[in-house]
């Protein structure tokens, strides 16, 4: 397996979680790549091969939803998408395919590291 089949890009805002999430999962023998905003997070899309996407719900540039709309849109290959949020209502997800999991925040550690253990393959 290549190393890019366990990629895992981060999308979160925050600059406290963010950084602690990505040494965490790497911690966890993944390799990470952050991006801060939904803009950033279609960039690395087009030059990173990445297995799954943790997306913040709420960034500053765009939602979560809009970053996906605009893969979309623009008829990009979309991995699998974790949602991360504390607001989504049950079942509006449902227009977005992409989306495998939804990852309530606030959220424990260890259900992050069982939903990466679900998710991806290890090497």
């Amino acid at each position: 397996m290549s190393p890019a089949a366990a990629t895992v890009l981060l999308v979160e805002d925050s600059p406290d979680l963010g950084p602690l999430l990505r040494d965490t999962i790497e911690e966890w023998n993944w390799r990470v790549v952050l991006a801060r905003n939904g803009s950033e997070a279609m960039e690395l899309l087009a030059r990173e091969a990445v297995a799954l996407v943790l997306l913040d719900h709420e960034l500053p540039d765009m939602s979560g939803p809009e970053v996906l709309a605009r893969l979309r849109s623009e008829q990009r290959r979309i991995p699998p998408v974790v949602l991360m949020t504390a607001r989504l209502r049950p079942g509006a997800n449902a227009d977005l395919p992409e989306v495998v999991e939804v990852l309530r925040k606030p959220f424990e550690l260890s259900q992050l590291s069982e939903l990466l253990e679900r998710r991806l393959p290890r090497r």
